[in-house]
C-alpha cells in the first residue's frame, strides 16, 4: 500500500511507488520490459546466424538444417513482440486502477490534515494542483519512462556494445561516445520543460476559470444578460497564449536540441557503418553480423536519437515532480497531541475567554480579548457590521484556525486538547456560500452520516419534513434518489430557498451538540429570512443555536444576542433588553426595521 511520507522523494521513487501500490502488477511489467530488451539483443545474434546460415547454404549449394532452427528464433521473437505490449498493457491498466486510488486517498488525507491557512495559500493550491493532475498518466508514464529508460534502452544498449566488443573492442567505445551527450541534452531538456510548466500553470488555471465563465451552464443567464463573452473570451485567449508559449518554447528548445542530436547521432552510425565495411571483408565480422550489426546500429540512433532522449527527458521532469511531491509531503498539519480515542463529555457550554487572533501573515487583530458564552440548549445571535469578527467565531469554533490566544473552553477544558475529529463532531454548520452537491437529494442530506439505515432514512425524512422539504422531493421523478445540479440529462435543478433548505437539513442530520448558521440565507429577502430562521429555531429548539447575521430581523427569536464591534463584544442580552438601552443594537434595529414593514401581511 502506498503511504505518503515525510522525507524526500528521488527518481528512485518512479518505481517505488508504483511497486507500493501495486507489487505484482508492477514486476510482471518489469519482467515483460526485461524480456523485451534480452530479445531485442537476442535478436542480433539470431538474426547474423541465420543470414550466415543463408549465405552458407547459397554459396556451397547444400542444404543445412540449423537454418530451420535460426528461422524458428526469428519467428519467436517475432511473436513475443507482438504479444510482450498487450502483456504489458494488462498488468499497466490494472496499476492504474489500484494505484490510482491508494495515491489519491493519500493526497486527499494529507489535503485533510493541512493547516487551513495552506488551503487558502495560492502558493499551496499551485504545488498541489502540480502534484494531483494528470494523476493517472503520471502514474502510469512514471513506471513506463523508469523502466523503459533501465530495463529495456540501457540493457539493449549494452547487449549490444558487449557483441560489437566481443568482435572489434574499439568500435564498441566509439558508439558507446554517440549516447552520452544526448543523455546530457535529455536530463537539461526534460528540466526546463518541467520548470516551464510549473511557469504556465498560473495562467493554465485561469484559462480553465474562464473557459468554465464562457461555456458553463452556471453563468449562461447572465452571459446572455449581460453580454460579456467577448470581453471575457479575451482574457481567456491572452492566458491560454502566456500559457501556450512558455510550454511552447520549452518543447521547442528541447525537441531542437534533441533532433539536432539525432542527425549528429546518425551521422556517426553511417560512419560506423562504414568502418565495419573492411573488418567484414577482412573476416573480422561475418556478413551475417555486418548487417545485424548495421541494422543494430541503427534502431539504437532512432533508440537514442528520441525514444531514449524522450526518456530521459521525462525521467528529469518526474525528478522535478519529486522535488514538488517531497514539498507537498512536508506542508505542515494540524498537530493531534491527544489519541483519538479521548472522550468528549456531552455539551454543557462553550466559553471563549479573552482570544485574541489575527490571520497568517496579518497584523491586524480580528478579535482582541473577545471573551463570550454559550450554555446548553439555547438560542444565541451574533450581530455586527461587516468585519467585526462574525465569521471568524465560526472558524475558530470549528477549528479551522487554532493558533490564537486566550482559551476557548468546552465544559471548562480546552477545545484544543480533543482529538480534530472529536472537535469538529461537536459543531454542524451551514455556510453562507453553502456547497450545492451534484449528488442525489439522499446524498445531499445525508453526507457524513455513512451508510444508510432504515433509521437514518426515517431521520432523513423527518429532517425535510420539518424544512418544509418532503412534499417536493416526494413529486420529483426518483424522490429522494434524484440526482440534483446539471450534470445529467435527468438532473433537477432546485431553486435557491430550496437548495437552502436542503443544506439546513443536512446540518440537522449531523449529530453535533451546537448548530452554527453563519448567514446562509443571506440571498433571501429579509423578511423570508426571518421566517426561515424562525422555522428552523422551532426544528432545533432543544438544540444549542448560532445565528450569524447582520440583519436583526431573526435576533428577536434569541434568547441572547452578542453585538460585535471590532473584534469585542460591546453589548449582550435579550431583544428588548438591548432595544431598552438605546445602545447600537437599538440604532442597527431601528434602521433596518422597515425592512420587515410587511411581516406578517399577507
Amino acid at each position: 500500500m502506498f503511504t505518503l511520507e515525510k522525507r524526500k522523494y528521488t527518481w528512485i521513487d518512479m518505481y517505488r511507488i508504483p511497486f507500493s501500490c501495486a507489487p505484482v502488477s508492477t514486476v510482471m511489467v518489469t519482467l515483460q520490459k526485461i524480456t523485451t530488451a534480452l530479445v531485442n539483443v537476442f535478436q542480433v545474434i539470431v538474426v547474423a546466424k541465420f543470414l550466415d546460415r543463408a549465405v552458407a547454404v547459397v554459396t556451397e549449394q547444400q542444404w543445412d538444417g540449423r537454418l530451420i532452427f535460426w528461422f524458428v528464433l526469428m519467428l519467436l521473437i517475432a511473436c513475443w513482440k507482438r504479444v510482450s505490449y498487450n502483456i504489458g498493457r494488462l498488468f499497466t491498466r490494472h496499476l492504474v486502477l489500484t494505484g490510482n486510488r491508494q495515491v489519491l486517498e493519500e493526497f486527499t488525507e494529507k489535503r485533510n490534515r493541512l493547516e487551513y491557512c495552506l488551503l487558502e495559500d495560492s502558493e499551496t493550491e499551485d504545488l498541489t494542483n502540480r502534484v494531483t493532475d494528470k494523476l493517472e498518466m503520471n502514474l502510469s508514464e512514471m513506471l513506463q519512462r523508469f523502466l523503459n529508460f533501465f530495463a529495456i534502452y540501457i540493457p539493449r544498449i549494452v547487449g549490444v556494445l558487449l557483441i560489437i566488443a566481443s568482435q572489434v573492442w574499439w568500435l564498441a567505445i566509439v558508439v558507446m561516445l554517440m549516447t552520452v551527450p544526448l543523455i546530457f541534452l535529455s536530463l537539461k531538456g526534460g528540466r526546463k520543460v518541467y520548470r516551464a510548466n510549473q511557469e504556465a500553470a498560473v495562467y493554465e488555471r485561469r484559462h480553465k476559470y474562464l473557459s468554465e465563465v464562457l461555456t458553463g451552464r452556471e453563468t449562461a443567464e447572465e452571459r446572455s444578460l449581460f453580454g460579456y463573452t467577448p470581453r471575457v473570451s479575451a482574457q481567456w485567449h491572452g492566458q491560454f497564449e502566456a500559457a501556450r508559449r512558455i510550454n511552447m518554447k520549452a518543447e521547442a528548445a528541447f525537441t531542437v536540441s534533441m533532433q539536432g542530436g539525432s542527425i549528429v547521432t546518425s551521422i556517426l552510425a553511417s560512419a560506423v557503418c562504414l568502418i565495419m565495411i573492411p573488418l567484414t571483408v577482412s573476416g573480422a565480422l561475418s556478413i551475417g553480423l555486418f548487417i545485424s550489426l548495421a541494422t543494430a546500429i541503427y534502431d539504437l540512433v532512432n533508440l537514442m536519437g528520441w525514444e531514449m532522449t524522450r526518456a530521459v527527458s521525462q525521467i528529469a521532469r518526474f525528478r522535478e515532480y519529486m522535488r514538488d511531491l517531497t514539498a507537498f509531503a512536508a506542508l505542515p498539519e494540524r498537530e493531534e497531541s491527544v489519541p483519538e480515542d479521548t472522550a468528549v463529555p456531552v455539551f454543557e457550554r462553550l466559553e471563549f475567554r479573552n482570544v485574541t487572533f489575527r490571520y497568517p501573515g496579518s497584523e491586524v487583530d480580528i478579535l482582541k480579548n473577545f471573551s463570550m458564552e454559550l450554555e446548553r440548549g439555547k438560542h444565541y445571535a451574533i450581530v455586527g457590521e461587516n468585519g467585526a469578527g462574525k465569521s471568524t467565531l465560526i472558524k475558530l469554533m470549528l477549528g479551522l484556525y487554532r493558533d490564537y490566544e486566550g482559551e476557548i473552553l468546552y465544559n471548562g477544558v480546552e477545545l484544543r486538547k480533543f482529538p480534530r475529529k472529536k472537535w469538529f463532531a461537536i459543531f454542524s454548520c451551514v455556510f453562507q456560500d453553502f456547497a450545492r452537491y451534484y449528488l442525489s437529494v439522499e446524498e445531499n442530506i445525508c453526507l457524513g452520516t455513512g451508510e444508510m439505515e432504515t433509521q437514518t432514512a426515517e431521520r432523513m425524512q423527518a429532517a425535510a419534513e420539518k424544512l418544509g422539504l418532503h412534499e417536493a422531493i416526494k413529486s420529483l421523478n426518483y424522490g429522494y434518489q434524484t440526482r440534483l445540479g446539471k450534470l445529467d440529462e435527468e438532473s433537477v435543478d432546485l431553486s435557491g430557498g430550496q437548495w437552502q433548505r436542503l443544506a439546513m437539513a443536512r446540518a440537522l442530520m449531523s449529530d453535533g451538540a451546537v448548530l452554527l448558521l453563519d448567514e446562509p440565507t443571506a440571498a433571501l429577502d429579509p423578511i423570508s429570512e426571518s421566517a426561515l430562521y424562525e422555522e428552523f429555531g422551532e426544528i432545533s429548539r432543544g438544540r444549542t443555536t448560532v445565528f450569524i447575521s447582520h440583519r436583526l430581523g431573526s435576533t428577536k427569536l434569541s434568547d441572547h444576542i452578542f453585538v460585535l464591534k471590532d473584534g469585542r463584544v460591546i453589548e449582550q442580552g435579550g431583544h428588548e433588553e438591548l432595544m431598552a438601552g438605546q445602545g447600537i443594537y437599538a440604532a442597527m434595529y431601528e434602521t433596518q426595521q422597515s425592512w420587515y414593514a410587511g411581516e406578517g401581511e399577507t
